[in-house]
C-alpha cells in the first residue's frame, strides 16, 4: 500500500494495498457484516458491460512494476497465475494443476497444457519459468523482488514442469506463486524489456480478459477472451473507471453510472448503506492498524511512556463511532484472518479468546506516565497519509485523550509518498500509525517483518525491537520444519504486550458495493482481490 531487493519497498505496496484490499464478494455467510439479509443468487446469461469504480489509477499492467491494489485488480483479470488462494486462504490450482515440495529447497509445479495466450500461442513452462524468474532479476527491479530473496534458480525442467530451487528454506515461498505467479508471454516481454505493461506497449496474457485500452490516469477497458481455458465469463466488456473523490464515486454507484466498487474505508460505512439499487456488504479483512513506537528515540525508549499511550486509545469507542461497527478491537498484531490452513478454526478462536483485550484506562495511563522519565508529558507530531483520512480521525481521538496526561500530540497530514519516505528513512520515527495488510495467510508473516534485528535497518521493524527470545521464535517460524504456530504466536504476543513496541488497535472491515442487477457468485473473503480472477464471478442476478 514497491518491492526492491531490500524489504522496505514492501511497505509501500502493503499500505497502498490497504487502500484497496477489500473482500471481494456479495454472498452472505458468516463473514457478512451488512446486516441486511442474504443477497440475490446468481442467474444465467450474459452482461454486455460492467463499469467498475477505482479510487485511484492502475500504475502498470506489468505485475513486476504494478504491485499495488489498483493495478492488481486489473491485471489479475488478464493473466493466469500458477496458483491462487481460495476464500479460506488455501492454495488452489491455477495454471499449475499440481505442485509438490520434494525437499525443503525445491518446489515443483506441473502445468496444464490447454492454456493459450491471446495470440494463439500455447502457454509453456518456459513462459512460466521466465515470468517467475523476472522477479528475482535485479535488472528488472521487480516490486515483488523481496519475496524471491531465497530463490537461486527457476527452470522449465520439461515442457509442462517448472522447478524452483531455493538457497535456504523459506516456508513463506509456498504462497508466492499465488501472489506473484502471473504468467506473461516470454517472447512479448523480451521484446518489451522497458515498457511491458505500459499503455504504449501493452502486454500478452492468457487470462479470461484481453486489454482493449489502458491509461495510467483514467483506467482500463477489458474484453472477454473467447479462447480462455476456463468457464466463460458472463461479462463481455469490463471497464475500470477512476473516480478519485469518495463522494463522487458513491453517487456514481447509486445512480448506476458505475456498477460496483470495492470499499476500503470503513469510516465511510454510514454513507455506503445497503438499499435501493445498490447492495453493500462488509466482511472482516486482515488489515491491522497499529501504533509503532521507535524505541531508539526518547521518549519512546521508556516502556512506561509506551504503555501510557497504548492505554489512552479508546478502541471500542472508535470502532463504534468512527467505523460504524466495521472495525474490531485488535488483540494481536496478527489478524485472525491470516491463519489460512495452518490451524483449525476452533484453535484460532481459542487463541484470540485467550489473549488479553487492550484496555482504555486513562487513570492507569496517567500512573504509567508518572512512573516514566517524562512524568510532565511531552510533545509529539504523528504523520498520516492524506489519502487515508480516517487515520487522521484516529489520531485526533488519541490527541484528546492524551491532553489530560500532558502529552501534546499533533496529527500531521502529509502526501502519501512523504509518509512512506519518513518510514523508509528509519530516522527518529517517534510515534507512527501504520495500517498493515498481510499479503498471504500466514500468522508468522507480520511478526517476521516487524520484529527482529534483520528487519531493523532494511525491513519493517519501525520500533527497532528485538530480544534473544524473539530472534529464536522468528528463526523457528522460518525453519524447514516449523513448530506449533499457535504456541509461537501466543509467546510473541505476550512479549509484545509486556514491552509495547507496537500497540495493535483495530482489524478493519472492507466491503463491496454492487448494483443489484449483478452478484459476485460464490463465497467471498479477504483473499480474492489479489489472488483471484474475481471478474469471472460477476453474474447477472437471478
Amino acid at each position: 500500500m514497491n518491492r526492491p531487493i531490500s524489504g522496505w519497498h514492501r511497505l509501500s505496496a502493503i499500505i497502498a494495498a490497504s487502500a484497496l484490499l477489500p473482500a471481494a464478494g456479495c454472498g452472505g455467510g458468516a463473514g457478512d457484516r451488512s446486516g441486511s439479509g442474504r443477497p440475490a443468487k446468481a442467474g444465467t446469461g450474459e452482461i454486455a458491460k460492467v463499469t467498475w469504480g477505482l479510487d485511484g489509477a492502475p500504475r502498470s499492467l506489468d505485475p513486476a512494476h504494478g504491485y499495488d491494489g489498483k493495478s492488481a485488480l486489473v491485471y489479475e483479470q488478464v493473466y493466469d497465475s500458477l496458483l491462487y488462494l481460495d476464500a479460506s486462504g488455501r492454495i488452489v490450482p491455477g495454471l499449475a494443476t499440481s505442485w509438490s515440495r520434494p525437499d525443503p529447497l525445491t518446489y515443483v509445479y506441473k502445468l496444464r497444457t490447454d492454456a493459450r495466450f491471446w495470440d494463439g500461442r500455447p502457454v509453456t513452462a518456459e513462459d512460466a519459468a521466465f515470468s517467475l524468474a523476472r522477479h528475482a532479476d535485479r535488472k528488472v527491479a521487480s516490486e515483488f523482488a523481496t519475496y524471491f530473496g531465497a530463490v537461486s534458480s527457476v527452470k522449465a525442467t520439461d515442457s509442462a514442469t517448472v522447478t524452483v530451487k531455493l538457497s535456504r528454506p523459506d516456508p513463506f515461498f509456498r504462497y508466492i506463486p499465488a501472489l506473484a505467479g502471473q504468467v506473461v508471454q516470454k517472447a512479448f516481454a523480451t521484446a518489451h524489456p522497458k515498457d511491458l505493461g505500459t499503455p504504449q506497449a501493452g502486454t500478452m496474457g492468457s487470462g479470461p480478459y484481453k486489454v482493449e485500452s489502458f491509461s495510467a490516469a483514467t483506467g482500463a477497458t477489458l474484453v472477454r477472451n473467447p479462447s480462455w481455458w476456463g468457464p466463460r465469463a458472463a461479462v463481455r466488456k469490463l471497464e475500470f473507471k477512476v473516480v478519485s473523490d469518495p463522494e463522487t464515486l458513491r453517487l456514481a454507484v447509486r445512480s448506476g453510472a458505475v456498477d460496483g466498487t470495492f470499499l476500503s474505508d470503513p469510516s465511510q460505512s454510514r454513507r455506503w448503506r445497503d438499499g435501493g439499487t445498490v447492495a453493500v456488504r462488509w466482511v472482516p479483512s486482515p488489515q491491522t492498524v497499529y501504533l509503532s513506537f521507535d524505541m531508539a528515540t526518547p521518549p519512546f525508549d521508556d516502556v512506561h511512556v509506551r504503555r501510557a499511550v497504548a492505554l489512552s486509545v479508546d478502541r471500542h469507542g472508535l470502532a463504534r463511532a468512527l467505523f460504524g461497527g466495521h472495525a474490531r478491537v485488535a488483540r494481536s498484531i496478527t489478524p485472525p484472518e491470516s491463519w489460512g490452513d495452518l490451524a483449525a478454526a476452533d484453535q484460532v478462536r481459542s487463541l484470540y479468546a485467550g489473549l488479553p483485550e487492550p484496555a482504555f484506562d486513562l487513570a492507569k495511563a496517567k500512573a504509567e506516565l508518572a512512573s516514566s522519565r517524562h512524568p510532565q508529558g511531552f510533545q509529539v507530531t504523528v504523520p498520516y497519509p492524506a489519502s487515508m483520512k480516517w487515520l487522521g480521525d484516529v489520531l485526533q481521538s488519541l490527541q484528546q485523550n492524551l491532553k489530560p496526561l500532558g502529552i501534546a500530540l499533533t496529527p500531521k497530514q502529509v502526501p502519501f509518498q512523504e509518509y512512506l519516505g519518513n518510514l523508509y528513512s528509519h530516522q527518529k520515527l517517534g510515534l507512527q500509525l501504520v495500517p498493515y495488510t498481510p499479503e498471504y495467510p500466514d500468522p508468522a508473516g507480520i511478526p517476521s517483518l516487524v520484529l527482529g534485528t534483520e528487519q531493523i535497518k532494511n525491513g519493517f521493524n519501525t520500533s527497532g525491537f528485538s530480544t534473544p527470545e524473539v530472534e529464536t521464535l522468528l528463526a523457528q517460524q522460518r525453519a524447514a520444519k516449523r513448530p506449533d504456530p499457535v504456541a509461537g504466536l501466543r509467546r510473541i504476543d505476550a512479549i509484545l504486550a509486556d514491552q509495547q513496541p507496537y500497540a495493535p488497535l483495530f482489524y478493519t472491515d472492507s466491503g463491496l458495493a454492487l448494483n443489484r442487477r449483478l452478484v459476485l457468485d460464490g463465497d467471498h473473503s479477504v483473499w480474492l482481490n489479489f489472488s483471484q480472477q474475481w471478474a469471472t464471478r460477476l453474474k447477472p442476478a437471478a
